[in-house]
């Protein structure tokens, strides 16, 4: 059982991630004959709608539905403390449940799965909200008490084994991968015009504006370069979230926020280049997003991007800004452009179903062993 509890609460990366490999492992499971589910715990996101996919839903207790009589048992978490009972009642047989953050609790007679994205809470807790970094603290918690880990990459299956102590060869690297959607193609004429932009002829960052991102040095790059001829505008993708980040855009620094993947995947087919400074990746999803649909992508040569990116791209320290803006001046030359785009479209990339087939492989060594 895959616990979906979590995508109400994240943003960006987690949440498509989380819900690409739901849908990937729905198909792969049946297909493998292992009987799979994914669940959702209303009670951790009170208010707010659930995820996207189909799951069995935990009932919330008729007693946290009354205004003034549910201070009483949200005092004394009666909720919580039921809810390993109740989640095995739903899923009596139930021998692998697969946290996805948020809620730590599981059916007594099943054993606990986590999937790591990346270490940075407990690393950087200076780069995060309170409450990601007590979610953190709490998964911590959990792999320490022996729950089995599950990372996005072989770099944060890395950080893991050597921040836990845990032998790396029982931690599973299940990968990620661009959803369907996002194949080459021409951008829609249209989708670029509303958005006032011409084919090949802008930047782009997907991203929110969060401290890791690196969004600051970014900026300033990109008018540093203005300074010696660029004139390219930036097209940023994203929004704000937390660190308090804030940009002043004008005609050369756009902002696009709450776009659905159909104008995303327009905007990587007509950008000149993804650009990715960001200093710390547990994967980096956008660069396999852009590669996905042959757009050239520059990127930080840090964490677990020299990974994601290797050979496919450009890779440049974050620390650099000179050679960012070497690069950035170089995409006015048409030969260099070429060898760009001819690394993005040779690029071999996995699929959802690959990563799939990792995890369920991974639960049944853990369910036999």
């Amino acid at each position: 059982m895959l616990d979906l509890s979590i995508v109400p609460h994240a943003i960006g990366g987690v949440s498509r991630y989380l819900l690409s490999v739901a849908r990937a492992l729905k198909e792969v499971a049946q297909e493998e004959e292992i009987e799979f589910s994914t669940l959702d715990v209303p009670a951790v996101h009170p208010g707010v709608p659930g995820p996207s996919v189909d799951c069995i839903e935990l009932r919330t207790p008729f007693y946290l539905k009354i205004p003034f009589l549910r201070r009483i048992p949200i005092r004394r978490k009666w909720e919580l403390c039921s809810r390993s009972r109740r989640i095995k009642q739903i899923a009596e047989n139930c021998s692998i449940f697969h946290h996805s953050g948020v809620q730590p609790e599981f059916p007594a007679n099943s054993r606990s799965v986590i999937t790591v994205y990346d270490l940075s809470a407990l690393e950087h807790p200076e780069w995060h909200t309170g409450e990601t970094v007590a979610f953190a603290e709490r998964e911590a918690k959990m792999i320490r008490n022996g729950s089995r880990v599950v990372a996005i990459s072989e770099w944060t299956a890395k950080q893991v084994s050597a921040y836990f102590d845990i032998d790396p060869e029982s931690i599973c690297v299940a990968g990620g991968a661009a959803d369907d959607i996002f194949i080459p193609g021409e951008p829609s004429a249209d989708t670029l015009k509303k958005l006032d932009l011409k084919n090949g002829e802008y930047l782009l960052h997907v991203g929110h504006l969060v401290p890791r991102k690196n969004i600051p040095f970014l900026i300033d790059i990109y008018y540093r370069a203005r300074e010696r001829g660029l004139r390219f505008p930036l097209v940023m993708v994203g929004s704000s979230a937390w660190g308090n980040i804030s940009i002043e855009h004008d005609s050369n620094v756009r902002i696009i926020d709450n776009i659905n993947d159909r104008i995303l995947v327009d905007l990587y087919r007509g950008a000149r280049v993804l650009l990715y400074p960001s200093s710390y990746e547990g994967l980096g999803l956008p660069a396999l997003e852009a590669l996905a649909c042959n757009t050239p992508v520059i990127a930080a040569n840090t964490t677990a991007l020299t990974e994601t990116v290797g050979d496919r791209g450009m890779l440049l320290s974050p620390d650099d800004p000179e050679a960012w803006i070497q690069a950035l001046l170089m995409l006015k030359d048409a030969g260099k452009m070429a060898e760009l785009r001819s690394m993005a479209e040779g690029a071999q990339l996995e699929n959802w179903r690959d990563v799939a087939k990792r995890l369920c492989g991974f639960y049944r060594r853990i369910n036999e062993s």
